[in-house]
Formats: C-alpha cells, sequence, structure tokens
C-alpha cells in the first residue's frame, strides 16, 4: 500500500520528495516500540525499580503483543483460515491491535510474576506511558489506508488513491467509478486514534507523577479511559465491520466489556481501600470510647 500512496503523493504534487518522507510501515511500528521502551525504562528507574526487569518485561509484552495482533485475527477469521490454512503462514497479513493488547499485558505481567517483581508497581507505569504506542503506530494505519473512516466533507477528511483500501471499498459498494482518480473523502480514524493515544498519555503521566494511587489502579484506569474513547471513535469507521446486537460493532463491544471489567475492579479496589482504612480506625475508637 506504501507505494501507492507514495506514488500517488509524487504524482498530485509534481515531485519526489514523498519517497524519502512517508515512512516504510515497519518503522514507523519500530519507532512506536522503542518510543514505549525508552519511556518506560527511564521512568522505572526514577521510581527505583530495576532497569534490567523494566527492559525484560517490555520486551516480553513486545513479543507477546507483535504475536497477540496476528492470533486475534485468526481466531476472528477462523473461518476464512480453514477455508485457507495458508493464512497461518502470513507473517505480515492482516492484525487487530485488540489482541496485542490483551498477550502483550498478559507477557508483560507473566515475566514479573516469574521473577518476583513488583509487578503492580511496573504495570502502573507502564499504563503511564501506553499511549504513546497507537500515537506513534496508528500513522502506520494512516499511511497503509486501513482502519479508515467513514464518508465525510469536513475540512480535514482524505481520499486515498486508486488500489487503496478505501477506494476499493467505495466501488465495491458502487460509491465510486472504477475509474475515479481517489476515492471518496473519508474520516481519517487513524489520526483520531492516535490523538487518543496522546491524551492518554498526557492523562495518565499528570496522573502517575502528581497523585499517589493505589497499587495497579492507574492501570485500570488507563483501560477504562482507553475502552471509553476507542468505543466512541469507533462511530467514525468506514471499513465494514461485523455488527453485534444490531447496533455495536465488534471492537465497541470489547471496549465496552474492557470498561466494565475496568469499573469493577477500581470499584473492588476502593471498596477494599476503604474497609482497610476502617479495620485501622477501629481499634483507637474503641479506646477512646
Amino acid at each position: 500500500m506504501r507505494p501507492v500512496i507514495v506514488r500517488a503523493l509524487n504524482e498530485w504534487f509534481g515531485t519526489n520528495v514523498f519517497s524519502w518522507l512517508v515512512p516504510d510501515l515497519a518503522l514507523v511500528y519500530t519507532t512506536a516500540i522503542a518510543v514505549c521502551l525508552w519511556v518506560f525504562i527511564r521512568r522505572a528507574k526514577s521510581e527505583g525499580l530495576s532497569e534490567y526487569h523494566a527492559l525484560g518485561a517490555a520486551l516480553c509484552g513486545s513479543l507477546s503483543g507483535i504475536l497477540g495482533v496476528r492470533i486475534w485475527y485468526l481466531v476472528a477469521n477462523l473461518g476464512a483460515v480453514f477455508q485457507n490454512p495458508s493464512m497461518l503462514l502470513e507473517l505480515n497479513g492482516p492484525t487487530v491491535s485488540f489482541g496485542g493488547y490483551i498477550l502483550g499485558a498478559i507477557g508483560f505481567a507473566t515475566y514479573l510474576k516469574l521473577n518476583k517483581q513488583e509487578t503492580l508497581r511496573y504495570l502502573d507505569i507502564s499504563a503511564s506511558c501506553l499511549g504513546l504506542g497507537p500515537m506513534v503506530a496508528r500513522w502506520a494505519c494512516f499511511l497503509n489506508g486501513d482502519d479508515y473512516g467513514s464518508v465525510s466533507h469536513v475540512p480535514w477528511a482524505v481520499s486515498y488513491p486508486p488500489g487503496s483500501y478505501p477506494f476499493v471499498d467505495h466501488v465495491n459498494r458502487g460509491l465510486i467509478n472504477v475509474m475515479a482518480d481517489r476515492s471518496l473523502p473519508v474520516h481519517p480514524v487513524q489520526l483520531y486514534l492516535s490523538a487518543k493515544g496522546l491524551l492518554l498519555f498526557v492523562i495518565c503521566s499528570w496522573l502517575w507523577k502528581r497523585h499517589r494511587l493505589p497499587a495497579g489502579n492507574l492501570f485500570i484506569i488507563f483501560w477504562l479511559l482507553y475502552g471509553l474513547l476507542r468505543f466512541t471513535l469507533e462511530y467514525f469507521r468506514g471499513d465494514q465491520q461485523e455488527v453485534i446486537f444490531g447496533y455495536f460493532t465488534t471492537g465497541q463491544v470489547v471496549c465496552l466489556m474492557i470498561a466494565v471489567v475496568s469499573t469493577l475492579f477500581l470499584l473492588h479496589s476502593y471498596t477494599m481501600g476503604g474497609e482497610g482504612v476502617r479495620t485501622r480506625l477501629h481499634p483507637t475508637m474503641d479506646k477512646i470510647s
């Protein structure tokens, strides 16, 4: 997809500079992982935690996440996999970000548990910088044309060249002619998701620096905010997705589940915390009375 976009941009602007300006998708993803690793390790060090284990946990989480994005897609498309088993060997095939987050978190926490580290503290630090991942990585989706938005005429809407995912989809749906110069303008949902990552990074960094929350709570807050924001942005998606319960997309259902589970964990955490405070105060109150 990148060559198509590079060629189209060069033709539209009459230059060859986009061959250098448009990065390779692998470079974008590598940059996203590297930025998260760097910030996470620095913050772990500032908290007096082991840099060695911070790096080990981050690498395990990253590798698990890379596997997770592909595994989630294959599981969600088992019918297609059974019809075409060669999909299992497609290392650069389609992916789904939810799988990366879930398996990445499992790999991250498993490493820390096995090495008897303070798992919750590391998880909170990871939550403070996790937003950097989608903030950078979603630009790869924008350049690739996947995860495109619904048709829109807002001033910042973008059109993709022939051969791109939005263009092919619009042709198949009869919205444009196959000989059209470009797709219909669509919401740049990929950039909305990138902005969502930046917002999560700012909010969770602020909470991490300014507020001493109970261990593990910042990690839960991150997922609560992620679920709510991602649920809203799914309304702007234009790529055809399976609808569940006649209204919600698969992505929205997953986001709702994440938000509900996160809320329950937070309520449980603060309820237990409140009981702990009452337990500590009770003997003193008896003595006073």
